[in-house]
């Protein structure tokens, strides 16, 4: 990838009808660049591969206290005819969510940035910002890293496969964003770390577990190309 011109985004086809009323909202009331749409939902305006029911976003710096709570209650008062909504938050973190028959059905969730690489974009299709593609790919690097969800390893993959970007990018953004946080650069942590949610996934699902023959020949694809391409990119 050359520039950020390769990267043009784009309006998703699964986009949940919550997220896009609560982004409609904000875009309406004139709160469209106090938050950032980062996480999957960020991903599938550059990659559209896969559905995801939530909001993950960032807080702008400009964005003033007062703004912020405009926005939750935007939020809130969205989503109230469709069900019991609350707010929760813990650490830089705070979540609306919509539950129906007791069971959580959509959140949108906003943090505090503690890194950005570019620049974000508007959304095509709503006056809301939209972070760039750098940003979504190192974003999701850290969550493969640290987290390692299932998810997080299929979305990189899909965006390598895509053509969208390479291993050898992912890492570079990854390293990028954790020195703009201050955080931990170790190669060797990284590594260790891939491979340990790795063997953890295939462990709580072995591939003879698959009884389908396509999901068994797609999952050990994938499992193989984080062990070898994947983790041969990373320069130590």
């Amino acid at each position: 990838m050359s520039g950020q011109g390769s990267w043009q985004p784009h309006r998703p086809e699964h986009l949940s009808s919550y997220a896009e009323m609560c982004l409609r909202s904000l875009a309406d009331g004139g709160l469209g660049e106090t938050i950032s749409v980062g996480g999957a939902l960020g991903l599938l305006h550059y990659w559209d591969y896969r559905s995801t029911h939530d909001v993950d976003a960032w807080w702008t710096p400009a964005t003033t206290a007062e703004e912020r709570e405009q926005v939750l209650s935007t939020i809130r008062d969205t989503l109230r005819p469709f069900g019991e909504v609350q707010v929760r938050q813990w650490g830089d973190v705070v979540s609306v969510e919509l539950a129906q028959e007791g069971r959580r059905a959509f959140s949108f969730q906003i943090a505090n940035r503690s890194a950005q690489l570019r620049p974000p974009n508007e959304a095509p299709w709503t006056d809301v910002l939209l972070d760039s593609f750098p940003d979504l790919v190192a974003s999701k690097m850290v969550a493969l890293v640290e987290r390692g969800a299932p998810r997080d390893f299929r979305d990189i993959y899909a965006i390598c496969q895509g053509g969208l970007t390479n291993p050898a990018q992912a890492w570079e953004w990854w390293a990028e964003r954790q020195r703009l946080a201050g955080s931990d650069t170790d190669t060797h942590r990284a590594r260790l770390a891939v491979e340990t949610h790795l063997a953890r996934i295939a462990q709580h699902r072995p591939l003879e577990g698959i009884s389908d023959p396509e999901g068994r020949a797609g999952a050990a694809s994938v499992r193989d190309w984080f062990a070898g391409e994947f983790l041969d990119a990373l320069v130590d």
